[in-house]
């Protein structure tokens, strides 16, 4: 990948870890409006560190503490002479000053709380927004169901039926057909179905699907182990290390979404709030505490995710402290 400048003079800032700096020229690219969505892709195939990268890297980007920082570093980095001063060519082009990035990374502090769907806006052919739920036609004749907080990409071409799971879950109506099987990939494994009806969710540390009707089969992403077979009702988690059978629960409740419902049952107060908190533009950080392994229950309309939260923790006996911007600490 060329180095982006104004002059071949002036070589740009190079970070010391190349796929970080790689990353940081995507970015450069990116503002400069010259997105390239294949190449990326190609790119971010070449190994999980790239996504990684390109994700810390746009939240630096688009963090307000950098965009002060930068500010702050160029005034103070500004010699006296300014008629004798050149600004580096990334600098000119872009906005972006190298030692800028340097001094503010102490602000990396704040990327959690400020979050980033940057890298699933450049990948997703289909993505959710908070509280946001669709139903998409697929080519094949299928249909899925997005919930909230969910980015896919479709893979139709030369009789593929494949879907990617970039992040949130979705519910698939499969049009049969034994010639073509149907898959979906989460983070760690792989459903494989022919005609049948399942859900699928992808978290930080496990896929989660959930068969509704028919027969599918998982597999487990970078293994030889042999495919696992489900049955209607059945619920199973995908691993790093396993593919393993969840406790029997109640489907309606696990797929309350698709009505617009978020139902809770004796859960720990961490785990609602992840569930509530896909539905809400809030950014909620928990601290350490008691409250948080409280259980709670109830029923709660997507709509008013808002009150849900407040509802929780209250029920946990919790303390929400809010934060300008939309940010809650409840501990």
């Amino acid at each position: 990948m060329r180095a982006l400048t104004d002059d071949e003079n002036e070589p740009r800032f190079r970070h010391p870890d190349p796929v970080t700096d790689q990353a940081l020229e995507w970015v450069l690219r990116l503002q400069a409006k010259e997105e390239d969505r294949a190449a990326l892709n190609a790119w971010l195939a070449e190994g999980a560190d790239r996504g990684a990268a390109l994700s810390r890297v746009l939240a630096l980007y688009d963090c307000p503490a950098l965009t002060v920082a930068t500010a702050q570093t160029a005034a103070a980095s500004e010699p006296s002479n300014a008629s004798t001063h050149r600004t580096p060519a990334a600098t000119r082009r872009f906005g972006f000053v190298p030692l800028a990035l340097a001094a503010s990374l102490a602000a990396a502090i704040i990327v959690p709380l400020l979050g980033s769907d940057w890298l699933l806006r450049l990948r997703a052919d289909h993505r959710t927004g908070a509280g946001e739920i669709t139903t998409i036609d697929l080519p094949d004749g299928s249909r899925m169901q997005m919930n909230s907080q969910t980015a896919v990409i479709l893979d139709f071409d030369n009789g593929r039926r494949a879907v990617q799971l970039l992040g949130g879950e979705a519910y698939f109506e499969v049009a049969h057909d034994a010639t073509r099987p149907f898959t979906v990939t989460g983070g760690f494994g792989t459903v494989r179905v022919t005609g049948t009806a399942f859900d699928v969710a992808r978290g930080a540390d496990a896929d989660v699907v959930h068969l509704d009707s028919g027969r599918v089969t998982l597999t487990q992403d970078g293994t030889t182990s042999a495919p696992v077979a489900m049955t209607p009702g059945q619920t199973a988690s995908i691993d790093r290390a396993r593919i393993a059978f969840l406790a029997q629960d109640d489907g309606d409740s696990r797929l309350a979404w698709r009505e617009g419902w978020i139902e809770l049952s004796a859960v720990p107060l961490r785990t609602a709030l992840d569930e509530i908190g896909r539905h809400t533009d809030r950014t909620i950080v928990t601290l350490p505490g008691a409250a948080l392994d409280t259980p709670v229950s109830g029923s709660f309309r997507i709509a008013d995710a808002d009150a849900a939260i407040d509802s929780v923790a209250t029920a946990a006996g919790a303390r929400i402290e809010r934060l300008p911007g939309g940010i809650l600490f409840i501990r």
